[in-house]
């Protein structure tokens, strides 16, 4: 079963905002994020989904063709298929 709770979102001027999660679900045994840890965040269809990003989804393909066409081919199409790809 999902578990959720409510949180405030606060706005900062010049640095973007911070959402803060509850204990009662950062103290979840479920919790799949540890303190520090980079997080993927994609906004869509009024909502937010946070996950553990992928390394390739970390790094601008567009200004580093050269090592994007030394990729696996398994790799590459993951950054084709997730619009990342260099043109």
């Amino acid at each position: 079963m999902a578990k959720y709770s409510f949180a405030r979102l606060k706005f900062f001027e010049k640095s973007g905002a911070r959402l803060y999660v509850p204990e009662k679900l950062k103290g979840d045994s479920s919790f799949p994020f540890e303190d520090g840890e980079i997080v993927k965040i994609e906004i869509g269809n009024d909502s937010l989904r946070l996950s553990k990003p992928e390394w390739w989804e970390m790094l601008d393909w567009r200004n580093m063709e050269d090592a994007y066409s030394k990729l696996p081919a398994e790799i590459s199409q993951k950054i084709r298929q997730a619009g990342l790809a260099p043109e």
